[in-house]
């Protein structure tokens, strides 16, 4: 429908140019002409150029007939505002000119527009942009004065509205031909935003594929060293200096098991007297309040006490404590049992204790023990790096997940820029990576 309200009759439907683009899609699964994924963007840029000459050549003719067409309106414009209009009713004579007034002004202001022929697709935007900001202006001010037009300005009117209807079928081809073109340029430029997402993944793989070499690299060269630590291991088991080291840490093992034995000895014990130590305890010195958690918490101690005598002395406090009822205690006798068994056992524990640390001493003084460090040192540095390559594996893990991600949406997005450079170029070509 035309925009212009003062047309009296309907007019007829103007057919569309068949601009549209066709789907289309390669032929076969034969492999194309292989080009770099950088030569597709300089090919598509050149099947760009080449359809937007096409299409503006072929504006030329209609872009010609618009601006001829602003420039009879405003010869127009300048008749009618010289001319002095018959007026039928003298009433109106103020009104009509009035109106007359605006239609002129109206008319010059849009068609003076300067008007170029576009040669690039941004002067396209801008001259169909002119054109449909006009048409929407010539609409308003037709329209809105259609009988005065129609019925005071018939001399010129007829004239105007064959001038407004070329522009509304120019106009027309003009917004079919650009609608063509915005097609175009977007299945562009869906495929140069591919491209450019295909680079970037090429580029991440990459560097994903560096990775994973340089973790694999790291891998193995643990699994090397551990190689060598190994036959450094058993080099040091085959010499006779290791059996002897064997000999000290079997040795060493059974004077370790003889301090437990004799702490537990004492530990036994002063457990069974716990509560006659705590009641015992009650207003007594530091002193012996020390002396009892010797007894029960840490016999070791008493090492270095050098002397038992105040263990001595404080237990038989104890059992004089019970004999004359100043604590009491449902199993008092075995209580006052207990004190004479720690009081036997006390010297017996000093004496051997000091005699097993005087033989650890020895032992360790002997240094028969460096073949054993030198293989625990050794097996240390091979847990370290079965640690590492445990990690190293979970990390290979992970970017082999991604790498194998990528390739995938890789391969989709290089079979999806194949297909549209088919559709915008009319040639198959294969893309190579590598290249």
């Amino acid at each position: 429908m035309s925009p212009f309200g003062f047309f009296k009759k309907k007019e007829k439907s103007i057919s569309k140019l068949n601009e549209n683009i066709e789907t289309s899609k390669p032929p076969d699964n034969s492999i194309g002409t292989i080009i770099t994924i950088d030569s597709a963007l300089d090919e598509i840029q050149k099947k760009e150029d080449g359809i937007l000459r096409i299409r503006l050549d072929k504006l030329q003719k209609i872009c010609k007939d618009l601006i001829q067409s602003f420039e009879i309106i405003n010869n127009i414009a300048e008749k009618i505002e010289t001319e002095k209009v018959d007026e039928e009713v003298e009433k109106l004579t103020p009104l009509i000119n009035n109106t007359k007034n605006i239609i002129v002004k109206s008319l010059k202001r849009e068609s003076s527009n300067e008007l170029q022929i576009p040669e690039t697709y941004e002067d396209l935007v801008k001259f169909k942009e002119t054109i449909d900001s006009s048409i929407k202006r010539f609409g308003e001010v037709t329209s809105s004065h259609s009988v005065v037009i129609n019925n005071f300005m018939k001399k010129h009117g007829n004239s105007l509205r064959n001038e407004l209807k070329k522009i509304t079928e120019n106009s027309e081809k003009l917004n079919n031909h650009f609608e063509s073109i915005i097609k175009y340029r977007k299945i562009i430029l869906e495929c140069r935003n591919k491209i450019k997402d295909v680079k970037d993944i090429f580029k991440d793989n990459k560097t994903n594929k560096s990775i994973i070499d340089s973790i694999n690299n790291s891998i193995q060269d643990k699994k090397s060293e551990n190689d060598i630590k190994e036959k450094e291991i058993n080099h040091i088991k085959q010499l006779p200096s290791y059996n002897k080291s064997l000999d000290y840490l079997k040795n060493l093992n059974e004077l370790k098991v003889s301090q437990k034995d004799l702490i537990q000895t004492i530990l036994d014990i002063s457990t069974q007297m716990s509560k006659a130590f705590h009641k015992y305890s009650y207003g007594t010195s530091k002193g012996t309040k020390e002396l009892i958690n010797t007894l029960t918490n840490d016999p070791m101690n008493i090492l270095n006490d050098k002397e038992v005598e105040p263990y001595i002395e404080f237990l038989n406090n104890l059992k004089d404590s019970i004999d004359k009822k100043k604590i009491i205690l449902k199993d008092g006798a075995k209580i006052v049992q207990c004190c004479e068994l720690l009081k036997d056992a006390l010297p017996k524990f000093s004496s051997d204790m000091e005699e097993i640390n005087l033989k650890i001493t020895s032992l360790k003084n002997k240094n028969i023990d460096s073949d054993l460090k030198k293989v625990k040192e050794i097996e240390k540095i091979i847990d370290e790096n079965n640690k590492n390559i445990q990690n190293e594996i979970l990390r290979k893990t992970e970017f082999n997940n991604i790498y194998n991600q990528s390739e995938q949406r890789l391969k989709q997005s290089i079979h999806d820029i194949e297909s549209q450079l088919y559709e915008i170029c009319e040639i198959k070509y294969t893309i190579d990576l590598t290249l």
